[in-house]
């Protein structure tokens, strides 16, 4: 089978030749120190490319050498922007949100909320990221066709940005909208609706120029925490359910392709509403967090559902040893390749501390015990 015929086999819950094994999107990719790590150990002398916060662009070489049957299309920032990095290592995005990478992390987090302060009067005059930008699309269409008819890879269209409701806090700050959900609702109505509609105008560019070319596109939103939701499922139905079910109808409605969201944390109890809403793949399959095991999940919603990750990157490839890499593949393949259905890689990014020999042994052990029929 070539890449793209064993991964829309997999996704339509039938058995290919072997798991689809994947990296390279924005929530299944490496971070550059472990990147870097990897290329040495596998003396590669390779360029290190990133986009958003240190998310690493696999070179070819590499995806090559693990046999990874996906490769991503990723819309572009608007030209009108430009990244900027202050003294203290913080930049603004596209939306107005700061954000900064103190010295002693690896991670860019949201430091300043622009919408804080705001009134529903505020909404109206804040300069919002214009999503019909055409600057964003530049090359796009030239790209995906290359890569549909002189490639056999599964063409993934990668996540614009994270999703409504994160955006939404993060341009608020989390507790403040948070309580806005309660004491504030028609200002946190106002506020997704206008997100939402940012989003479907990007999404529909995207899709306008790639969308006939693609096979899977992806969307975003984390939902969960490690023992559970951010939100109960009835403020979840009531507040942001009806903004996911737009943008991602909207999606739908422009491309025949699988519906991918990224969700982190433990999301089991929001599953039979992200089915409902049309989603038809899960990431990251967040195996440490309540809820999520995946025995479990393959037996109740693996008739409707695909999974997309579910190698765990919190305990077992930082501090596991090779075997201990090895075991857990063969776990996640028993529970949830049979009948197709499962994409391999690891759970959200490689990251930091992660070794290269444990990198390489989980896509060895995937080739190894991945092929079908399943006999684990």
């Amino acid at each position: 089978m070539t890449s793209r015929e064993r991964v829309l086999t997999c996704l339509a819950h039938k058995e290919p030749d072997r798991v689809p094994l994947d990296l390279g999107g924005t929530p299944t990719t490496i971070e550059k120190v472990p990147y870097d790590e990897l290329k040495r150990y596998l003396k590669m002398d390779i360029e290190t490319k990133t986009f958003t916060r240190d998310h690493v662009e696999p070179d070819e070489k590499i995806l090559q050498f693990f046999g990874i049957d996906t490769r991503y299309l990723r819309l572009k920032p608007s030209k009108s922007w430009k990244l900027k990095f202050e003294p203290d290592n913080s930049y603004v995005d596209e939306w107005g949100v700061r954000w900064k990478k103190p010295k002693s992390s690896l991670y860019y987090d949201p430091v300043g909320h622009p919408l804080k302060d705001a009134k529903i009067d505020d909404l109206k005059k804040y300069k919002w990221p214009d999503p019909h930008d055409k600057t964003r699309v530049e090359g796009l269409r030239e790209k995906a066709e290359y890569l549909y008819k002189k490639t056999d890879y599964a063409i993934v269209c990668d996540m614009v940005g994270v999703g409504i409701f994160e955006t939404a806090w993060i341009l608020r700050g989390l507790e403040k909208f948070l309580e806005d959900l309660i004491l504030n609702k028609e200002f946190a109505f106002l506020l997704l609706e206008k997100v939402t509609e940012i989003k479907i105008g990007l999404y529909s560019e995207f899709l306008d120029a790639v969308g006939r070319y693609a096979h899977v596109v992806m969307v975003s939103d984390d939902l969960g925490t490690e023992n559970g939701l951010i939100i109960s499922p009835s403020l979840y139905r009531e507040m942001i359910k009806p903004f996911h079910k737009k943008l991602w109808q909207s999606i739908k409605k422009k491309t025949d392709a699988y519906l991918f969201l990224h969700s982190c944390g433990s999301v089991y109890k929001l599953i039979p509403d992200l089915i409902e809403l049309g989603i038809d793949i899960l990431n990251p399959v967040q195996v440490a967090a309540k809820d999520m095991d995946t025995e479990r999940l393959k037996k109740e919603f693996g008739e409707k559902l695909s999974f997309w990750g579910g190698i765990d990157t919190q305990k077992i490839l930082p501090y596991g040893k090779e075997k201990d890499v090895e075991e857990e593949v063969k776990k996640r393949i028993k529970d949830l390749a049979p009948g197709g259905g499962y994409v391999l890689c690891a759970v959200h990014n490689i990251q930091a501390g992660v070794k290269p020999e444990n990198i390489v042994r989980m896509y060895e052990a995937a080739k190894k015990y991945g092929a079908y029929p399943v006999k684990l």
